[in-house]
């Protein structure tokens, strides 16, 4: 379900323009990245029962991806998958979708814009616009939220680890699965002092 397609209507499938470019530190961009995804991983556990989130095991997939496609040049963005969690059923799957755009709107997110390739899934896209950030909400036989960082000046992992502090230990795992089966390099662990919950 996951992926490092843009779904906006205004960029999907252009060739004559740009994501925006984000005038913000790439490790800046990646902690906030991460932060906002915890936070609606938080909430689909907290509010909707998907229970606890697992992150791929050693020698899986990695926890984050990037791609320079549709970014300007020098740029790249990174997307966060984190884990994943138990589904959402068809009766909490719109409630979640609802509760995903009350945190994100006043965000700058616009959305949800239903991204669903078969049946048996369902996903969404919420897109900022402004920023080029991106959060899709997924379900089928697990829950996942991946968010993209935008697109931000650098290459990719650059100034790793910085950013990835925020991270708790029961969810650090691959990481960029740099060397398969082995252990991620992950900053000192250190909670944020602000979780912006509603």
């Amino acid at each position: 379900m996951a992926g490092c397609s843009d779904f906006s209507e205004r960029y999907y499938g252009r060739t004559d323009e740009y994501l925006p470019a984000r005038e913000v530190p790439y490790s800046e961009a990646r902690r906030e990245a991460i932060l906002l995804l915890m936070r609606l991983q938080q909430a689909l556990s907290d509010e909707f029962g998907v229970g606890q989130w697992r992150p791929a095991p050693l020698g899986g997939g990695s926890q984050v991806l990037t791609s320079d496609s549709g970014c300007p040049a020098g740029t790249v963005r990174e997307e966060w998958l984190l884990g994943t969690a138990g589904p959402l059923t068809e009766e909490t799957w719109p409630q979640a979708v609802d509760r995903f755009a009350e945190i994100l709107t006043p965000l700058g997110f616009g959305g949800p814009v239903d991204t669903t390739v078969r049946a048996e899934d369902s996903t969404v896209v919420f897109f900022n616009e402004e920023t080029g950030e991106q959060v899709e909400l997924g379900s089928y036989k697990r829950a996942l939220v991946v968010v993209s960082t935008g697109c931000v000046r650098g290459e990719w992992s650059q100034d790793w680890p910085q950013g990835t502090e925020v991270i708790p230990e029961e969810l650090r795992t691959t990481g960029r699965a740099i060397h398969s089966g082995e252990p991620e390099e992950w900053a000192p662990y250190s909670p944020p002092s602000d979780g912006g919950e509603d």
